[in-house]
């Protein structure tokens, strides 16, 4: 298992690695990798302290790929970006002679650029994790965007290809990205055949079909008039319902003075149901056409009762559509009863009762700011959650100079809230004490904890 340790000096980060190999043995890939002769690779430099040796890989501005994609997966373009870095560090290795196996392939070893996007890789000769490429696809999984179907599929393309390569991995990623390409020719095209078919469409045509489309409504709407027009009247109604009523008496004179047999029973119930059923319907239409053709005075009118002490003066009561007090906007006939239980007064209408609220309570601590100009409050109902101030890489935005891009990460474990550096500028404290980048520290109500020149009060 590879022992490592993040160590800041001055203003630069490290990732310090003990040299465990023997007097002599990798000095060519130490040489070739402190020269920086190999893009994509993080900057290395070899020190010596009390006779042992250590390398210190530089990680200014960089965050590992589980850091950075923890918030937002990776998009199909990042997936593409990571693949083709990964091909041309391998392709910079061969040139020098230099083997695959020295790269550290998982996603806590291989950082992201925060200023340009890039990857770049640690390249360890004595590297003896022996973790596969093929298990790093299956990480790169749990780092895409579920909801970017190409992304998903990309990843999955690189699962089946490592695996049939093993440890070829420079062929299995030039398999992936061969077919990513073929298939983004593809999409391209039938793009391009899509929109040549759209051009080709004559817009005369288009015009002579909107045109059709206009007339066709025009005969529709005339089509739905006339037979609006054939609806029967209300006299109509009330005549048919009379006759089924009717029809209901000869059944029941019938079932009275003759005898039936099983089936002319069953037969003159069903009629029965029937006839009452449409007679009611026809006479409820019937009196509602009546009655729709005839409007009293004043219908259409909302009528409001007002009590003898109330305070409305002719002043207060507007007409014409204009607003009123209640917020309407359409007439009212007002009409005074001879007396109402309860006064209603304008006061009591405008300001209306107190509502009692119920307590707002929120479950479980939080962090409060108490040096901004505008408190800030950092929630911890959904865990884990990244803090900075690159939007788009955080989960909660911090715009203040002292935070850096990627500053901390609250994570939940065992049902406590615990607190991660990532490696930030101006440090993550607890009570006045600096954390070590990566190093998970618990907080509880009344901690202090400053992110930069930020404090926040823990409660």
């Amino acid at each position: 298992m590879m022992e490592y340790k993040y160590y800041r000096e001055l203003k630069h980060n490290y990732l310090v690695f003990e040299d465990k190999s023997k007097e002599g043995e990798s000095r060519y890939q130490y040489k070739i990798a402190e020269s920086g002769r190999i893009k994509g690779l993080v900057p290395l430099t070899e020190r010596s302290i009390n006779g042992d040796k250590f390398l210190y890989y530089e990680i200014n501005s960089m965050q590992s790929l589980g850091d950075r994609f923890a918030s937002s997966g990776m998009n199909a373009a990042q997936v593409k970006s990571l693949l083709t870095d990964i091909k041309d560090v391998l392709e910079g290795l061969s040139e020098f002679l230099l083997g695959e196996e020295g790269i550290v392939f998982n996603s806590r070893s291989i950082y992201t650029d925060l200023t340009s996007g890039a990857c770049r890789f640690l390249y360890c000769p004595f590297y003896d994790e022996g973790k596969s490429f093929s298990e790093f696809a299956m990480e790169l999984l749990e780092l895409v965007d579920e909801n970017d179907r190409e992304a998903t599929e990309l990843v999955y393309r690189l699962c089946e290809q490592s695996a049939a390569f093993g440890d070829f991995i420079y062929e299995a990623l030039e398999k992936t990205l061969a077919e990513e390409a073929c298939e983004a020719e593809k999409n391209t095209y039938e793009e391009k055949q899509e929109e040549s078919f759209t051009e080709s469409f004559d817009m005369t045509d288009a015009e002579d079909v909107t045109d059709s489309f206009d007339d066709y409504e025009e005969e529709e709407g005339e089509r739905r008039l006339k037979s609006s027009g054939k609806r029967l009247g209300g006299k109509l109604q009330l005549l048919f319902s009379l006759m089924f009523f009717c029809l209901v008496g000869a059944m029941v004179y019938i079932r009275m003075n003759y005898i039936l047999s099983n089936e002319e029973n069953m037969l003159s119930i069903f009629v029965m149901l029937v006839s009452v059923v449409t007679g009611v319907v026809a006479l409820v239409g019937g009196f509602k056409e009546l009655r729709g053709g005839v409007e009293a005075p004043g219908k259409g009118k909302k009528t409001r009762e007002l009590g003898e002490d109330e305070m409305y003066s002719e002043e207060d009561i507007s007409y014409g559509g204009e607003e009123d007090d209640f917020g309407y906007e359409e007439d009212y006939d007002f009409v005074k009863p001879a007396r109402a239980e309860s006064s209603f007064t304008k006061e009591t209408a405008l300001c209306g009762e107190t509502v009692v609220l119920d307590e707002i309570r929120s479950e479980g601590i939080a962090l409060f700011s108490r040096n901004l100009d505008k408190t800030v409050r950092i929630a911890f109902d959904k865990l884990p959650l990244t803090v900075g101030k690159m939007e788009g890489c955080v989960d909660k935005v911090l715009s203040d100079m002292s935070i850096s891009r990627m500053h901390c990460r609250f994570v939940s474990d065992g049902g406590r809230v615990a607190v991660i550096d990532l490696g930030s500028t101006n440090g993550t404290y607890k009570n006045g004490l600096k954390l070590l980048p990566q190093q998970k520290t618990y907080i509880d109500e009344g901690d202090e904890i400053r992110l930069g020149r930020v404090c926040f009060d823990c409660r």
